[in-house]
């Protein structure tokens, strides 16, 4: 297993790579654009040296194997194209999609295509039925966040942690989903950077770049850098910001404000913000801690903002429109909407990770929804799929996260380094609620208590009986599982 030191390099080389991509493997023909093992050394900012990241697998020859993805279509997107692509179409992303596939085709002697099941409750029958009826009919599955949990909540899918070929110590496995996702040490579901997905639907915070100017703010990527980036410095950027710009005497969509979001936002808000009420003890067994006086800060500073300092807009699923239309300082939304749309706009943006609470907290964190893929359990070549599936997660991380970078800040690397910095943070710090993935209580204490009457300890005494029920038939449920 490789050392924390290793991990904090590759991320550090991921940086690099937005400039000069380098493939995985060392021997294997190499898909067109792409150069191969030109470099085996990189010096970073500190001009220490260290080697190439690499996959560290073998270059297996596995016969013209049929590596089968089960997948379905969801938000419009058949969701094996988030790993995967068939054809060049002059997407940056896409493209080096399509030379991954044929890049790791070549170099195993393989043929990865995909099954499309339908909607996202029929990816989930199909690898029911399939293992029920002891059929290796997929290799893996990719499907809804839900659902995935459901499927392996109920024993349909393989421990990855039994998978050989996993190194859990790489950066294409970010630490706090993995973490997230396990139960009592076993893992069934993947978020990794075999697939951009998680990072495309991670919440981060947009800043929009020509009004900080005009309010003379500077842009705190420093205070990140430093750890001192809290909701009472993100409160300090913010302030005075709001401009009844219609005069109407009431702030709306048509205004500019200090902040925006949506509903969707505030389960990754409370993740981001390190309180949850669930931990994981050093075997990976799920408990119940509630820290009251962190849920009693977080929810006071969140009523401030959202009720008493009308800096704060709450528009559709994320408040996209607002901030596209040139009108909030900050918006907390996924990076897709960078992706999908600010960089279609006008608006000059970047990218600063999530706050802290406040200074207590030792790290910045932030949280996703995502589509994960998974590993039937009658999958009969484990050796093959590990293979694959870790290779392509390699190149993947080192060559289509910084295409993808390249694309959300609007093909600007170059004029923003401080924002490249920022997603290789916010990637490498990326996780999943567990209490949302598993339909556990409390996971979305924002949405439930913040703007109401509600009072935070008389809520989660009402609450906790019934959550330590269910976290426990879970935990009973995954010891059991082979």
């Amino acid at each position: 297993m490789k050392n924390t030191a290793q991990k904090t390099t590759a991320a550090l080389l991921c940086l690099l790579l937005i400039f000069s991509a380098i493939s995985c493997g060392n021997s294997a023909d190499e898909p067109a654009g792409n150069e191969s093992d030109t470099q085996d050394i990189i010096t970073t900012a500190e001009e220490t040296t260290q080697p190439e990241l690499t996959d560290g697998l073998p270059n297996t020859d596995f016969g013209g194997y049929e590596f089968r993805i089960a997948s379905c279509n969801f938000y419009n997107k058949e969701l094996a194209t988030y790993l995967a692509y068939d054809e060049l179409t002059g997407n940056p992303v896409n493209d080096e999609l399509y030379n991954s596939k044929l890049y790791i085709e070549n170099r195993f002697n393989v043929n990865i295509s995909w099954i499309a099941c339908g909607d996202v409750n029929a990816v989930m029958n199909a690898v029911k039925n399939s293992v029920s009826a002891g059929d290796d009919a997929f290799d893996i599955t990719i499907g809804h966040d839900v659902n995935t949990g459901t499927l392996a909540q109920n024993g349909y899918l393989y421990d990855m942690r039994k998978v050989e070929q996993f190194d859990f110590e790489q950066p294409w496995w970010p630490t706090n989903t993995c973490d997230n996702l396990q139960v009592c040490g076993k893992l069934y579901v993947a978020s990794n950077y075999m697939s951009y997905c998680g990072l495309h639907w991670t919440r981060v915070l947009c800043v929009n770049k020509t009004i900080a100017e005009n309010y003379g703010r500077e842009i705190p990527y420093e205070t990140v850098r430093e750890g001192k980036w809290t909701l009472d410095s993100m409160f300090e950027f913010i302030a005075d910001t709001t401009e009844d710009l219609d005069g109407n005497g009431k702030i709306t969509a048509a205004d500019q404000v200090g902040y925006v979001s949506g509903g969707q936002t505030n389960y990754c808000l409370q993740e981001a913000l390190d309180c949850s009420v669930y931990k994981h003890d050093s075997d990976g067994v799920p408990m119940l801690e509630i820290n009251l006086n962190r849920l009693v800060i977080m929810v006071e500073k969140l009523n401030w903002l959202y009720k008493t300092s009308e800096l704060y807009l709450s528009n559709g699923d994320f408040g996209v429109d607002v901030f596209k239309n040139d009108l909030a300082l900050l918006a907390y939304t996924q990076i897709g909407d960078a992706y999908d749309t600010y960089r279609e706009s006008e608006v000059i943006y970047g990218f600063l990770t999530s706050p802290k609470l406040d200074e207590n907290q030792e790290n910045y964190i932030n949280c996703c929804t995502d589509v994960p893929w998974a590993i039937p359990k009658t999958a009969a070549r484990m050796d093959i799929v590990g293979t694959i599936c870790e290779a392509l997660s390699c190149y993947n991380y080192k060559n289509v996260l910084p295409a993808y970078y390249e694309v959300a800040i609007k093909n600007r690397i170059a004029d923003s380094p401080d924002d490249a910095e920022m997603l290789q943070l916010i990637a490498d710090t990326r996780t999943i609620g567990f209490a949302y993935f598993y339909g556990m209580s409390f996971n979305n204490i924002i949405s439930d208590v913040v703007g109401t009457t509600k009072e935070i300890s008389s809520y989660l005494e009402k609450g906790e009986k019934s959550a330590r029920k269910k976290l426990e038939k879970l935990v009973t449920t995954f010891e059991d599982m082979e």
